[in-house]
């Protein structure tokens, strides 16, 4: 009989709808919210990015204070109010049609997201075993992977369909599903070490054992960045039809590959993951650069799809695994505040990158970021190993 301990319990079931619904909420809106903006409030291209862009910053400014909050008010308690925010947030954006009522809601939406999924990650890392937490961390992220895979088309459907009015009730009732989901689950009180002694703000705000996975984070949401943000335009560019297809068999790829990815990351360690990811992801984006079909396209988004499904909850893990319970919240909101700093400086910097040369440059230099990436991990695995110290 094994021993190792189990994963498929009741409230980690839960956890993993919760956060399905939470994304499924979010995701509804990114492709449909600028459309909304545009056509019924008249906001121009400029605008409508600042708008988008504003949740991106506000969700990493209230992220480093979700401590404070979880241990001042609890974790579940700060979690509801947070999902409320959310969903106020998502049910006013009908009456946002001017720039400054819609920017508003969109930074108070930053807000409550940004609380939010810092809180259910810290709550699934403390419920899933840390034998299984590799294997845990990627099945939670399908969940998110499903939702991402399926809300598009939704929202697009509804948003031609319907009265906006749908669209943004759509949100809400989910998020309504997740505030009923996490009535079901026992919150764990915060950890709190009574010997601790913050001795500035910045110490407050930063975990050390986590710094070298969430500075790979960084480099690893810079080229997602190029991703997710030019990868349309540069189908366009390269008169491709139906790039569509490279993103949902990008999703596939990515939800697959997590159930084999965590297993080993528990049983063999995370460079047994992180170095074949790594490389994954570079040769999906060489591939990208040279596509000139749409076949070339999807073997890309394969290896690609594959790489990027791996890495994201392999560095999440071994992040939470360096360090002790009383500060998985605080590794948390480094992690995600992380990634969402590469995504944002990425999605600038590669975007003028392309501006001065073309779209199929910005996949060059991403797989160049993704080779220092590897290079990076490896000299410290290296330097490490020299030194007879084990990073866990």
């Amino acid at each position: 009989m094994s021993n190792t301990p189990s994963l498929w319990n009741k409230t980690f079931f839960i956890i993993m709808f919760a956060n399905a619904f939470a994304f499924f909420a979010f995701d509804l809106l990114l492709p449909t919210l600028p459309l909304f903006l545009a056509k019924h409030g008249g906001l121009d291209i400029s605008q409508i990015g600042l708008i988008i862009g504003s949740f991106t910053f506000s969700a990493i400014i209230i992220r480093p204070f979700t401590e404070f909050f979880t241990n001042k008010f609890g974790k579940k308690k700060t979690l509801v109010v947070s999902i409320l925010i959310c969903l106020i947030s998502s049910l006013g954006y009908y009456f946002g049609t001017n720039f400054i009522l819609a920017l508003s809601i969109r930074i108070l939406h930053g807000f409550g997201f940004g609380l939010a999924v810092t809180i259910l990650s810290t709550l699934a890392a403390e419920i899933i075993p840390k034998q299984r937490r590799g294997e845990g961390m990627g099945m939670l992220g399908n969940g998110t992977t499903i939702a991402l895979a399926l809300s598009p088309f939704v929202g697009i459907w509804l948003f031609n369909s319907y009265n906006p009015i749908i669209l943004f009730g759509t949100a809400g009732a989910s998020l309504l599903i997740f505030l009923f989901c996490i009535s079901f689950i026992s919150f764990p009180e915060s950890v709190i070490n009574p010997n601790q002694k913050e001795t500035s703000f910045l110490k407050s705000l930063i975990e050390p054992s986590a710094i070298f996975p969430s500075f790979l984070m960084l480099l690893f949401g810079i080229c997602m960045g190029g991703v997710i943000s030019f990868m349309a335009l540069y189908a366009k560019e390269l008169e491709i039809e139906g790039v569509e297809w490279f993103y949902f068999v990008n999703t596939v790829s990515g939800f697959l590959i997590r159930f084999i990815s965590g297993k080993v990351f528990d049983r063999k360690g995370h460079a047994w993951v992180l170095v074949p990811s790594s490389i994954s992801v570079i040769i999906g984006f060489v591939l990208i650069y040279q596509t000139t079909t749409l076949s070339d396209l999807i073997i890309a988004a394969i290896l690609y799809g594959m790489g990027t499904g791996s890495l994201f909850p392999s560095l999440q893990a071994w992040a939470l695994n360096n360090t002790k319970p009383e500060r998985y919240t605080k590794v948390t909101a480094m992690f995600f505040n992380s990634f969402d700093l590469g995504i944002g400086g990425g999605s600038a910097v590669l975007g003028l990158i392309a501006a001065k040369t073309n779209y199929g440059s910005i996949y060059l230099f991403s797989a160049f970021v993704m080779v220092f990436f590897l290079l990076v991990y490896c000299s410290v695995l290296f330097l490490n190993k020299q030194n007879m110290v084990r990073i866990q």
